[in-house]
């Protein structure tokens, strides 16, 4: 959806910081086994997303619009604790929780100044995430501003993802329903940028969350706004991870209905 998001922008346009443990229970075991270092663009900074690796194979730094964050990430007892961003004019702490089956149960956002503005929580089924909320601190509360819900299909790719964001200081109320179907084989590596909400919020590094196991075909977007249908076209790697995606994709209602376009990913690895 990353590409569909950002084409449609430009068309639109041409109309505390400890590293302390949260949780000391055991670590749930991580074994990378593809080592993504880019995620390139057309038009837009690049790379959009980098990642470099330790010996281990986990995540050291992860780059977001070619330096527009950069992030330091930390571990304790095996798994992420913190990640740090690293530019001139952020400094925050991105702090993880954990629940007993060592999922991430709780992400919290910490300014330079300590102070505790924005929650992420994570509920799940069956060690699928089912929900995902953020909130921001507003006074003395905290007011959730995003809140995704999650379907699978039976082999356990994601079928639907529903937004709602609620309406807060002037911006309207927004939802809509995004559809994914006719998965191919092969191995899914960008799966993660599916709840990254681009410039206006921080990226999260989260090695255990796989929204999709595979790549989809088809993707369908229904309700507030532009809607559209894409069709996607993927070469492989000989470990069947993508070297490129090339999306076909129709709007098929709101101020863009009838226009088509082409959107394009490519891939590299360590």
């Amino acid at each position: 959806m990353i590409t569909i998001v950002f084409a449609i922008t430009l068309i639109c346009c041409k109309k505390e910081h400890t590293n302390h443990d949260p949780d000391p229970s055991p670590p749930a075991e991580h074994t990378p086994k593809i080592l993504l270092k880019d995620i390139i663009i057309p038009n837009l900074p690049s790379p959009y997303y980098h990642f470099e690796y330790g010996p281990d194979s986990m995540v050291t730094k992860a780059d977001f619009a070619s330096g527009f964050n950069i992030y330091n990430v930390l571990y304790s007892n095996g798994r992420i604790n913190e990640m740090r961003n690293n530019i001139i004019v952020n400094h925050d702490t991105i702090r993880y929780f954990y629940n007993n089956a060592g999922n991430v149960a709780t992400i919290h956002f910490i300014s330079e100044n300590n102070e505790l503005y924005r929650h992420v929580t994570f509920t799940y089924s069956n060690d699928h995430v089912t929900k995902i909320e953020w909130d921001h601190k507003a006074g003395n509360n905290f007011l959730i501003d995003r809140s995704v819900s999650f379907a699978y299909h039976q082999d356990g790719n994601l079928k639907e993802m529903n937004e709602h964001r609620p309406a807060i200081s002037g911006s309207p109320e927004i939802n809509y329903t995004i559809h994914y179907d006719q998965y191919d084989d092969k191995i899914n590596v960008d799966d993660f940028t599916l709840i990254h909400d681009g410039i206006h919020d921080h990226f999260l590094v989260l090695p255990k969350l796989h929204l999709m196991k595979n790549n989809p075909l088809k993707e369908m977007l229904t309700g507030d706004g532009n809607n559209y249908t894409a069709a996607y076209t993927y070469t492989y790697k000989p470990d069947k991870t993508p070297a490129s995606k090339t999306g076909d994709v129709l709007f098929t209602s709101g101020s863009m209905a009838g226009q088509r376009f082409t959107t394009g990913v490519s891939y590299t690895y360590y």
